[in-house]
C-alpha cells in the first residue's frame, strides 16, 4: 500500500457479490479511485441516498481526533485505518467484497491498538488482531432494541486458511476456521457484544465482536470492562490461598471450621455437613460442598439490585433453616456441588475477620496489583465509574417476545406443550427471535453504604479479557512449575517460589489435587478450589457412568438444557455430543469438499489433562473461562448481554478450547493438516447443533412456565360484597428472620410483593380453581411472564418454574386475620414441616413490630 507522500499507485482486488442481474467480475481499483469512490460515497451518504449500515457513523468516527491525537505515526497510522476502513465501505456500499490484502499496510493498521503489556513479538507476530480494519468489519449498526438479532453481521469479511497449512495449526488459523461459528452463537443468543482472548504459549490473541452498547458504534477491544459474574470465585479463591500460605500470621488452613472465624455462625444448623454430620469447614466452602438450602431467590432481584448490603441475611438464615438433606454421602459430590454463591460471600467475610481489612482491598493488593490487572474493579460507585478512563461495556438482556404468541400454541391433542412441536415453530422462526433491550447493571459489582455486596466476591469483580489473561497465565505457570518439580522428584515447588501471590496459588493447588479422583485418568468432573476441574478427554463410557457426570466445559442453563435436549430424544440419536468426549463418527456433512482425508477422531490423546474452567451469569452479562495448563491454553469470552435463549459464552469458549486442543494433535500422531481442518469443521457443525438444541429447550420449558402461568393462576380479585377489606388483610410485612423480610401491598393494579420492601415489585396472582380449606389457605403465586422479567434481567432457568414462587397463606379461622404464607423458596430439597411451626414460614407482623 502507498505511504502518505509516495508517489506509487497500490491496486485492490475487489470482486462484485454476484446477483440474478450479472455475473461474477472483477476489477482493479486504484488507490486514487478509492479516494474519490468514497467522497461520492459520503456525498450520496449526506443526501440519504443509500446507506444501508450507518457507514457515515464509521467515516466520521474514523476522522476524528481520536486517531489524530498520537505523537508519532499519525499521518502513515490515520492512512492506513482510513484506508481499511475505506475499503469495507466501497464493498458494502457498492457491492464489492475484499478478495486481496495486497493493498492494505497491516502494519500501520495493526500498531493502533498494540497492547501496552502485550510483548514485542506479540505485536509483530499478530498485528492483524486488534487492527480498526477487523474491528470495524465486525461492527454491527443496530438499533436501540433490535427486533432480531442482527447484531453480528462480519458478510463484508472473509478470512481464509492458508491452502496448504502445517501441523500444529496456529491459533489464527483456528480463529479463522471457528469465528463463522462463534458470531453465530453470539447472533442466535441475541448477544450485543463480545470480547475474547486467547493465550497459548505465552502469545495473547484478542477478537472483538460487536457493540458495547446497542445503537453506539463504539466496537469492545480487551481492555473494556465487563462483568464476571461467578468468574470472580476463582480469584476469590487464589486470595484464601495467600491466606492460608503465611498460617503463622493469619492461622488459617481448609480444615478449620468456618464457626472458628465467623463464631455467631456456632451451632447454627445451616453449616452442618448432612453427609458426615460434622460442621462446614473453609475448605467445603471454596469446594461448593455446604448444605445450604437454596438462597438465590432471596436476593437476585430483576432489576439488577443486590438486597443484601451486609452478611447479616446469609448469616440469620443458616441459623434459622435446616440442613440440606439432598446430599446424604460424600461420594454424591463427586460429580456434583452444591452450588451456592453464599459460600463465598461467606469467604470474604473470613477474609475481613483475618485481615482487618476489607475483601476488596485484600483482594486488590494481593492478587490485581502483583498482576498489573490495573483494569480490573469491584464495589464502584456509578460516578466512579464516569470518572475513570475505562470502557465499562453496558448491560444487556434478550427478549422473546415475537414469537410467544406462536409457542403458547404449540400444544398436542389434550392441551400440554408439546416439544416437537416447539422445535418446529423455532426452525419457522430461525433468526429472528432474540430481540436485545439495554437494561440496568447488575449492582454485585457496585458500592454500598458498607462497600459492596458480599455477594460481590462471588460475582461482582469486573475486568477485562486482557486482565483475566495475565491471572490465567500465572495460574498455569505454578501448575505447570508445581508437575515439574513433582516428575523431578526434586524439592518441591513450594521452596522455589518467593512470591506470596505464587505461593497462594501453589497451596490452593494443593488443596485441589487431594479433591481429584485417586485414579489419575478418571475424567472426574468436580468443583474444588472455586474451579470446576476435569480430566480430559472423557471417554464415552466415563460420560455414560452412573451417576452420570457433567460433559467437560458444562456450565449453568447450557448444562442443564443440553441433557433436558438429549433425554428428551427429539433432536435425534446423534445429539448425545459434548466437548472433550471421544465418540464415533458422526454424519455431518463436510463444509470443505475438497478433502479427502478421513477426519480426526478426536482428541486422540494417550494421557490426560487437568482442566479448570469456569462460567458467568448475572443480569446484564455472560462469561467463560477454560485453562488447560499443560497445554499451556486459555480462553475466556467475556459478554455484555445475559443469555436465557442461549450461553454463547460458554458454547463460543469450549468450541475455541476443543479446536485449540485439536490443532495441537498433528505433532503427536499420524494426521495431516487436512484431516484435522476437517475435525474442526465438523466440530463446528457439532456445536450449532448443541446451540439448536439447547434454544428449543428452553423455549419448551418457557412455553411450559407462561402456560401454567395462564392457564392457572389469575389477578387477585376480591368477593363483590368486600370491598378493599379483603384485599387489605394481605398486606403488610412477613418475616422469615429478623433480617429477611417482604412486604406486600395494594396498589393500582393489585397486590404487589416486594423482597425486603424495596426493589422489583412482583404482582400477585391466586389459584384459579378451588381447594379444599379454601377458607383457611389462598394459594397465590408471584411468578410473572417473561416480557415483563426479561427487559429487568431475570428469566434463566431459575425463574421457569411457577411452583418456585408460590406462596400459600394461612389463617385459624374464617373471619380471622392472614397469620403468614408459606414459600417454597428452597425448591422441595428438604423435608419440611407444614404449617406455621415451618421454618420456611413467613410470619406477618404487626405495626408495632409483633407477630399476628
Amino acid at each position: 500500500m502507498s505511504r502518505l507522500g509516495s508517489n506509487s499507485v497500490e491496486k485492490a482486488t475487489y470482486r462484485r457479490e454476484a446477483s440474478p442481474m450479472a455475473h461474477q467480475t472483477s476489477i482493479c481499483v486504484p488507490e486514487p479511485m478509492l479516494h474519490l469512490l468514497v467522497s461520492l460515497l459520503s456525498m450520496a451518504m449526506m443526501l440519504n441516498l443509500r446507506s444501508s449500515h450507518d457507514d457515515s457513523g464509521l467515516l466520521q468516527r474514523l476522522f476524528t481526533m481520536r486517531f489524530l491525537s498520537r505523537a508519532s505515526g499519525v499521518a502513515d497510522e490515520v492512512f492506513g485505518e482510513c484506508m481499511a476502513a475505506t475499503k469495507l465501505v466501497v464493498s458494502r456500499t457498492f457491492g464489492f467484497r475484499h478478495e486481496s490484502t495486497e493493498g492494505i499496510d497491516e502494519e500501520a493498521i495493526g500498531k493502533r491498538d498494540t497492547d501496552r503489556y502485550q510483548p514485542p513479538a506479540e505485536a509483530s507476530r499478530h498485528r492483524r488482531q486488534d487492527s480498526i480494519s477487523r474491528r470495524a468489519l465486525d461492527n454491527p449498526y443496530s438499533p436501540k432494541i433490535s427486533a432480531t438479532s442482527t447484531l453480528i453481521n462480519d458478510t463484508s469479511y472473509s478470512t481464509t486458511v492458508p491452502k496448504q497449512p502445517s501441523l500444529p495449526l496456529s491459533v489464527e488459523e483456528i480463529l479463522a476456521l471457528t469465528k463463522p461459528t462463534i458470531e453465530k452463537l453470539l447472533q442466535d443468543s441475541g448477544s450485543v457484544g463480545a470480547s475474547i482472548g486467547v493465550l497459548r504459549h505465552g502469545q495473547q490473541h484478542f477478537v472483538n465482536l460487536g457493540t458495547q452498547d446497542l445503537g453506539v458504534a463504539t466496537l469492545p477491544d480487551k481492555d473494556t470492562v465487563y462483568l464476571t459474574s461467578s468468574m470472580s470465585k476463582p480469584i476469590i479463591s487464589t486470595a484464601v490461598g495467600i491466606l492460608m500460605d503465611d498460617f503463622s500470621k493469619y492461622q488459617l488452613k481448609f480444615d478449620t471450621p468456618v464457626s472458628a472465624v465467623l463464631s455467631e455462625l456456632k451451632g447454627s444448623p445451616g453449616i452442618l455437613k448432612t453427609y458426615t454430620n460434622q460442621e462446614l469447614t473453609v475448605g467445603d466452602l471454596l469446594d461448593l460442598r455446604s448444605s445450604f438450602q437454596w438462597m438465590t431467590n432471596l436476593w437476585e432481584s430483576p432489576n439488577g439490585d443486590i438486597p443484601w448490603k451486609t452478611i447479616d441475611p446469609v448469616t440469620s438464615l443458616l441459623q434459622h433453616l435446616p440442613a440440606n438433606d439432598t446430599y446424604t454421602s460424600q461420594e454424591g459430590f463427586v460429580y456434583n456441588r452444591n452450588y451456592s454463591n453464599e459460600c463465598f460471600a461467606l469467604m470474604a467475610m473470613i477474609i475481613e475477620r483475618k485481615t482487618g481489612h476489607s475483601w476488596t482491598e485484600f483482594v486488590r493488593e494481593k492478587v490485581f496489583e502483583p498482576l498489573g490487572m490495573h483494569d480490573t474493579f469491584v464495589g464502584l460507585t456509578e460516578a466512579e465509574k464516569n470518572s475513570k478512563s475505562q470502557i465499562f461495556a453496558k448491560s444487556h438482556s434478550v427478549q422473546v417476545t415475537g414469537v410467544m404468541p406462536e409457542l403458547l400454541q404449540c400444544t398436542d391433542a389434550h392441551g400440554v406443550v408439546c416439544r416437537t412441536k416447539i422445535a418446529e415453530c423455532f426452525d419457522r422462526h430461525y433468526g429472528h427471535i432474540p430481540q436485545p433491550v439495554e437494561i440496568l447493571p447488575s449492582q454485585a459489582s457496585g458500592a454500598g453504604p458498607v462497600g459492596p455486596p458480599p455477594v460481590a466476591a462471588a460475582a461482582g469483580i469486573m475486568s477485562t479479557t486482557s486482565d483475566l489473561l495475565k491471572f490465567y497465565s500465572k495460574i498455569m505457570d505454578v501448575c505447570n512449575q508445581r508437575q515439574q518439580q513433582q516428575n523431578s522428584k526434586l524439592l518441591s515447588y513450594q521452596d522455589h517460589v518467593s512470591s506470596p501471590l505464587e505461593r497462594g496459588i501453589n497451596h490452593l493447588f494443593s488443596h485441589i489435587e487431594r479433591k481429584l479422583s485417586p485414579n489419575p485418568f478418571s475424567s472426574t468432573c468436580t468443583y474444588s478450589g472455586g474451579w470446576n476441574t476435569v480430566t480430559v478427554p472423557m471417554t464415552s463410557e466415563e460420560r455414560n457412568a452412573s451417576p452420570r457426570p457433567r460433559w467437560p466445559g458444562a456450565d449453568g442453563d447450557n448444562a442443564r438444557r443440553l441433557e433436558s435436549a438429549i433425554n428428551s430424544k427429539v433432536h435425534g440419536d446423534n445429539l448425545d455430543y459434548t466437548f472433550f468426549v471421544t465418540k464415533p463418527e458422526l454424519n455431518v456433512p463436510d463444509v470443505n469438499t475438497e478433502i479427502d482425508t478421513p477426519p480426526v477422531t478426536e482428541p486422540e490423546m494417550n494421557n490426560k489433562h487437568l482442566a479448570l474452567y469456569h462460567g458467568g451469569n448475572m443480569v446484564g452479562a455472560t462469561s467463560f473461562c477454560w485453562l488447560l495448563p499443560d497445554h499451556e491454553t486459555a480462553v475466556v469470552v467475556l459478554c455484555n448481554t445475559r443469555g436465557f435463549l442461549l450461553d454463547a459464552a460458554n458454547l463460543s469458549g469450549m468450541l475455541l478450547a476443543e479446536c485449540l486442543f485439536l490443532a495441537e494433535l498433528g505433532s503427536d500422531s499420524h494426521h495431516d493438516a487436512g484431516s484435522v481442518i476437517k475435525t474442526v469443521r465438523r466440530t463446528c457443525e457439532d456445536t450449532k447443533k448443541m446451540a439448536r438444541a439447547i434454544q428449543i429447550d428452553y423455549l419448551y420449558n418457557l412455553a411450559r412456565y407462561e402456560h401454567t402461568l395462564a392457564s392457572r393462576f389469575r389477578e387477585v380479585a376480591s368477593p363483590p360484597d368486600a370491598g378493599e377489606t379483603e384485599l387489605e388483610r394481605f398486606q403488610g410485612r412477613y418475616e422469615l428472620t429478623q433480617d429477611v423480610f417482604i412486604t406486600i401491598t395494594g396498589e393500582k393494579r393489585g397486590l404487589v410483593l416486594r423482597l425486603y420492601g424495596t426493589g422489583y415489585g412482583y404482582l400477585l396472582r391466586e389459584l384459579h380453581e378451588r381447594v379444599d380449606n379454601e377458607e383457611l389457605e389462598k394459594t397465590m403465586t408471584f411468578a410473572q411472564p417473561m416480557a415483563e422479567l426479561i427487559p429487568s434481567g431475570v428469566g434463566g432457568t431459575n425463574r421457569l418454574k411457577v411452583e418456585d414462587f408460590v406462596v400459600v397463606f394461612k389463617r385459624e379461622t374464617m373471619a380471622g386475620e392472614w397469620k403468614g404464607f408459606e414459600w417454597n423458596f428452597a425448591r422441595n430439597k428438604t423435608t419440611r414441616k407444614q404449617g406455621d411451626t415451618s421454618p420456611y414460614f413467613w410470619r406477618r407482623m404487626t405495626e408495632k413490630g409483633t407477630w399476628i
